[in-house]
């Protein structure tokens, strides 16, 4: 958000917009401003629902008559905004001054925060920061400096948000921690549910699970699937994909790797339409560390097919080192019409590296 220092400029326009909410305790306000310059212009704009208790001089229902003129005050511990223009339609629109309170600035001074210079005071008074929120922070022990305590507010941060994450044992994090945590969509039911599985983390950890879009439905699915993970491994499998989908279809083929393994063959793009062909083929239990080996060097379903359709009935380490040397279905179909028949994977690898077609 960009804010500006409000005195008295030529090319300034100040707005405020007033609109009906679903809840009739509210009114949504947004408050613009405009600011054009020799070089360049500036827009700010903000928008929230405020209780119909904050304004001085309207009723609920003058915005639902005709069109009438309006001149009313929507009061902050910061200053006021004096607000005129026109409402009716269930909505009002008009012009605002902003009259800063030079008793908040004195107050948050004695409270130890640095004094906000008038650009922050008009922020402070549009996100509602009051001296109540403002003494809670500092006797929280958050050591929150004036543009973290707008940071908090512009974020979302409340008492409630910052007394349910403190319950969880949060009792070290400064007000960075806090928006971090808000930025990124921690929840405290996420918490939560995080202590109830039994880990216990720190708030950067927790950010990193929400960052890689980590939910609660995510670790109950790895619980049920019997995996009792890291943070760190709960993250990788997130990372590269992995879900409970992919863990019972691995199942289903008799495969049940541990989850590095398992990281592992989502990695190399092994997909139960591979697992399926190497069983159709013969090759039914495998370790996921030789499923995975196969797939790191290319040993196709279509090769293992090929090979076997040829009758050749070759191991997953001859497989292999064909498919490293360069061995693949038409060269074999050339050793055969040449009369090269019933050769081992060994001999046929020698051909391969001497050249002989």
């Amino acid at each position: 958000l960009l804010f500006f220092t409000l005195n008295a400029q030529v090319n300034e326009r100040q707005e405020w917009t007033l609109r009906r909410t679903t809840d009739t305790k509210l009114v949504n306000l947004k408050l613009e401003v405009r600011q054009k310059r020799t070089v360049g212009s500036s827009h700010w704009s903000h928008s929230t629902d405020i209780a119909w208790a904050t304004i001085n001089g309207l009723q609920p229902n003058q915005l639902d008559t005709g069109s009438t003129n309006a001149r009313f005050e929507i009061m902050r511990d910061a200053g006021r905004f004096v607000c005129q223009g026109i409402t009716g339609l269930g909505r009002g629109t008009g012009s605002f001054t902003f009259v800063p309170n030079p008793q908040y600035v004195e107050q948050l001074r004695q409270m130890g925060y640095t004094s906000p210079d008038s650009d922050q005071v008009f922020s402070m008074a549009m996100h509602d920061i009051s001296l109540d929120f403002a003494r809670y922070i500092r006797d929280t022990g958050l050591k929150a400096s004036t543009r973290e305590l707008i940071d908090l507010r512009i974020h979302g941060v409340t008492k409630e948000y910052i007394g349910e994450m403190r319950s969880f044992g949060f009792t070290e994090l400064v007000a960075r921690d806090f928006v971090e945590m808000k930025i990124h969509g921690v929840k405290p039911e996420f918490v939560r549910g995080l202590k109830s599985a039994g880990y216990s983390l720190t708030s950067r950890e927790i950010v990193e699970m929400k960052i890689h879009g980590v939910t609660n439905e995510f670790m109950t699915e790895l619980k049920q699937a019997g995996f009792n993970l890291s943070q760190r491994e709960i993250v990788e499998m997130k990372i590269h994909g992995i879900d409970s989908q992919y863990i019972r279809e691995l199942k289903s083929y008799g495969l049940n790797p541990p989850s590095r393994e398992l990281v592992e063959l989502k990695i190399h793009g092994v997909r139960p339409e591979y697992l399926k062909s190497l069983k159709d083929a013969g090759y039914g239990n495998l370790s996921s560390k030789d499923v995975a080996n196969l797939k790191i060097h290319g040993v196709s379903s279509e090769f293992i097919r090929d090979t076997k359709a040829m009758g050749y009935s070759f191991s997953l380490r001859e497989l292999t080192e064909m498919k490293i040397h360069g061995v693949n279905t038409p060269y074999l179909q050339k050793l055969r019409a040449s009369g090269f028949q019933n050769l081992t994977a060994d001999k046929i690898v020698k051909l391969r590296i001497h050249g002989i077609d």
